[in-house]
């Protein structure tokens, strides 16, 4: 009885043990409740985010007043609605199932202090309010998370992608964009094109037959000074250049400091436009590269920027003399000319020694007259 009483005492000695140990050693899956917030940031709202990527890539935003900026890229604006669409995701992820809590789990599944796809701090001020790990994907749009707080890995609905690395994935890309209809002159290509108000298409609102999708019923209409001889505005022409101009998007920002490689000094277009209430704006655009760029320069703005190959070649073939004007009509004189008939004739018109309606051609009657005679 004694030796089975140790016995017994030895083996839950043991199993003691063994709990302790894989308490100490395996995976914490009730850590926290799944369905609940991955984290909170209180009453302070985040008003600076830095990116920390792969080989030490990393890129900082701040809140500027209603807006955000690129710190280390001069204070450049950054895509407003992408990061507060990226703030509104972080804040509303929740946690899965979780995965794992182990220090190797946290390498495997690449959200370790020192290895993870992503790093994001959100912070107000100097005040870190939370640090989110990103590291493998289980599945398609899902990814293992975990935070800074906490040593549980979780499986949350959200792409690494959704948070890039590179500062231009961040820039705001249609800085240079204005409303169209503000738009009032265009100077190009030796020529001055002026924009006159809308006027209305018919009435309410105009289907396209191609997409069936209801637009506004107006149109814009365009006077061109300095058009030569025999040559008046391509409404259709200076309607496409105006809204290339209009819905320019930058592909990078290059920075303030001008060089000789972006071709510049020997411009493949410059032109100006004028809008309502506003300065001239000047754009000079460089030729495109073997690289398969353009830069561009605007007055509105100090940095340099670069374009794609195709939106450069785009605008260079709308900013065209050959696409802005055209000949004019010809008058009445000279079209009437050209299909062989008298200025003052209308075709269709009875010609001269044609038989009238209830009459005779004239030399009918002595033609008649004569025909009696020899029959006499």
């Amino acid at each position: 009885m004694e030796k089975t009483i140790r016995i017994l005492s030895i083996v839950l000695v043991a199993q003691l043990l063994l709990a302790v140990g894989m308490s100490l050693t395996g995976p914490n899956l009730a850590a926290a409740h799944p369905n609940t917030p991955l984290f909170t940031l209180g009453d302070k709202a985040v008003d600076h985010l830095t990116i920390e990527g792969l080989e030490g890539a990393h890129v900082v935003l701040a809140k500027q007043g209603q807006g955000w900026v690129l710190p280390d890229n001069g204070g450049y604006p950054a895509d407003r609605t992408q990061v507060d669409t990226l703030l509104s995701r972080l804040e509303g992820l929740q946690r899965g199932l979780p995965v794992a809590t182990t220090p190797g789990a946290l390498k495997r599944f690449k959200v370790s202090d020192d290895s993870f796809e992503r790093r994001v701090l959100l912070a107000h001020g100097d005040d870190t309010l939370a640090t989110l790990y990103l590291g493998s994907s289980p599945g398609m749009h899902h990814v293992h998370a975990r935070t800074g707080k906490d040593d549980a890995v979780y499986d949350v609905d959200f792409a690494v992608y959704e948070a890039p690395d590179k500062v231009e994935d961040w820039e705001n890309k249609a800085i240079l964009q204005f409303p169209q209809d503000s738009l009032e002159t265009i100077d190009v290509a030796g020529l001055t094109l002026h924009r006159a108000p809308a006027a209305a298409v018919d009435k309410g609102t105009d289907k396209s037959a191609a997409n069936g999708k209801a637009r506004p019923a107006s149109t814009a209409s365009w006077q061109v000074e300095a058009a030569g001889q025999g040559e008046v505005v391509n409404p259709a022409g200076a309607q496409d250049l105006a809204g290339k101009l209009a819905r320019l998007r930058i592909g990078a920002v290059l920075g303030a400091e001008a060089k000789p490689e972006y071709g510049l000094d020997k411009p493949a277009l410059t032109l100006s436009v004028t809008r309502k209430g506003g300065e001239p704006l000047e754009y000079r655009l460089g030729p495109t590269g073997k690289e398969g760029y353009a830069v561009l320069k605007s007055s509105a703005r100090p940095e340099y920027f670069r374009v794609p190959g195709y939106t450069a070649d785009a605008l260079i073939k709308a900013a065209a003399r050959t696409q802005l004007v055209q000949a004019a009509p010809a008058a009445p004189a000279a079209a009437h000319a050209a299909a062989g008939q008298p200025a003052g004739s209308q075709p269709g018109s009875p010609e001269e020694g044609a038989a009238q309606p209830g009459g005779s051609a004239p030399g009918a009657t002595d033609r008649q007259g004569a025909g009696k005679g020899d029959a006499s």
